[in-house]
């Protein structure tokens, strides 16, 4: 790992404490178990750290995190499910858009960061090259929409919008592009300009595609130069307008990094049970720091509440069934790289270290923060089986279980679980207790003040407590929880347990 010996020095002296200070208690069966607020503390304090300079995937605090929820598995008595390693390691890039790149359309200059972003491909320089409008630049896979049926690309630039017909959310849009670019370069064309349409505000797409930015190494890149150009930037070169371009640009420049998902695993105590499992989840990562501050200024975003806390649930569930096993398996997995689309549990379920037709159930956490701390809230929990099990579980700590608090936000399908819900599993998200994305979650949310210091350890760790017991719960039910019927996810599990 790449961590500088200062940093690396004052990771092992935290970690060294931690180590002479395990955790005595051990877990009854919730829920007379009492998980100690100072433990809860000690994780959320040490993960929301100045230290770990906001945990940003691919930086050394981040792997600095990693190493503490491995050392902590590793204390329980977790065991490896990847030759006798926590880690797993994802190969990442970082990415740096090309200084100088311009796009010449007519009088107007388009520039790079502020006008489009380099997404892909080698440097290219172009002077008058005819371009070409064609809807999404796609085929369908049936062929029934072809946007380059009858239409000459060869030699010319590819103009299209992002996404495909049938895309709708904002990153099937971009897993489509690497498909488009394989298309562009099947018919010829010579670079591909998509328009971004999305209501995602174009400056939050360049602080996650501009300089600095990673992403997951393509492991078979086209190299086909292509650009995201943003809508109003994308009026310059608009449809009947401009039909000659010029662009100059070198090429987009990357460097290797890495960043690891931590994995452990507790054996279930059923003969007849254990081959299958519950997955319990959560994310380590967070956005990191400002690169530019004034003196003084508070520049790192510690992460507290997103999601210092879910790994203090995690850990605290990690403990408790290492120490009394449920009847089924359990695989623990924090995931890096979240804060940056869902990369690090998306790499998982490609690459998965347990078949996912065995895994019945995932209960991940991920949160903005809370408002309520009467209740506990539930993404997708009425959807996907468990309800009762989770319901019985927050009860037991004297709070209330809300389900779909802001389901306008769309939530379901913005944290990790959606990566094991594309794939059949049921797979809703437990989260601090708010009622609305209000003034006090947005406070903190993603800012430099969502810090440990303002926190109400209490109530965390009724929160660790509840999650904890819910997962015993799910791992011990008789029959595996089902995708209550006409969910868009039940496909995928009819595919998934087939065999079933």
């Amino acid at each position: 790992m790449n961590i500088g010996n200062r940093t690396l020095n004052l990771c092992l002296s935290i970690l060294a404490f931690g180590v002479l200070n395990v955790h005595a208690q051990k877990f009854k069966k919730m829920p007379e178990a009492k998980l100690e607020v100072s433990s809860v503390e000690k994780h959320i304090r040490f993960l929301a750290s100045d230290e770990l300079m906001g945990r940003k995937t691919g930086h050394a605090g981040n792997n600095s995190a990693a190493r503490y929820i491995a050392e902590e598995f590793r204390s329980y008595g977790l065991t490896s499910v990847n030759e006798g390693s926590y880690f797993q390691e994802i190969p990442f890039v970082n990415n740096y858009q090309p200084e100088g790149s311009k796009i010449v359309a007519g009088a107007e200059v388009l520039k790079v960061n502020e006008d489009y972003l380099a997404m892909n491909g080698t440097g290219i320089q172009l002077k008058d090259v005819e371009k070409v409008h064609i809807g999404y630049a796609w085929i369908s896979e049936d062929g029934t929409h072809n946007d380059y049926k009858d239409v000459d690309v060869k030699g010319k630039i590819v103009v299209a919008q992002i996404g495909t017909p049938e895309t709708t959310g904002f990153r099937d849009m971009f897993a489509a592009s690497k498909r488009k670019e394989e298309l562009a370069i099947e018919n010829g064309a010579i670079a591909l300009i998509e328009i971004f349409t999305s209501p995602v505000p174009w400056g939050a797409l360049v602080r996650n595609f501009g300089d600095g930015s990673i992403s997951l190494k393509d492991s078979n890149p086209t190299n086909l130069p292509r650009f995201l150009m943003s809508a109003k930037a994308g009026k310059t070169i608009g449809k009947g307008v401009l039909d000659i371009i010029s662009l100059d640009s070198d090429a987009w420049r990357q460097e290797l990094a890495s960043s690891n998902n931590v994995i452990g695993f507790v054996e279930g105590s059923d003969p007849n049970l254990r081959d299958e499992y519950v997955v319990l989840t959560a994310h380590f990562d967070h956005i990191g720091f400002h690169e530019i501050h004034e003196e003084g200024e508070d520049y790192i975003f510690n992460g507290a509440r997103d999601n210092a806390i879910g790994v203090a649930g995690l850990l605290a569930a990690a403990q408790s069934i290492a120490a009394k096993p449920a009847k089924r398996s359990v695989l623990f997995i924090a995931y890096t790289g979240e804060e940056i689309g869902l990369k690090g549990s998306n790499y998982y379920v490609q690459n998965p270290l347990l078949p996912l037709d065995k895994c019945i159930f995932n209960l991940n956490i991920d949160g903005a923060g809370y408002n309520d701390k009467t209740k506990i809230s539930g993404i997708g929990i009425a959807r996907t089986g468990a309800e009762s099990e989770i319901t019985k579980a927050v009860k037991a700590v004297g709070l209330t279980l809300i389900d779909e608090p802001s389901p306008e936000q769309g939530l379901f399908d913005r944290s990790d679980n959606l990566s094991m819900a594309v794939k059949g599993i049921p797979a809703p998200s437990f989260s601090p207790g708010f009622t609305a994305f209000d003034e006090e979650i947005m406070k903190y949310y993603h800012k430099e003040t969502d810090e440990a210091d303002n926190l109400d350890f209490t109530y965390c760790t009724k929160f660790c407590q509840s999650y904890a017991y819910a997962g015993r719960l799910i791992a011990n039910m008789k029959n595996a929880p089902k995708w209550i019927t006409g969910d868009k996810y039940e496909d995928a599990s009819k595919v998934l347990y087939s065999h079933k």
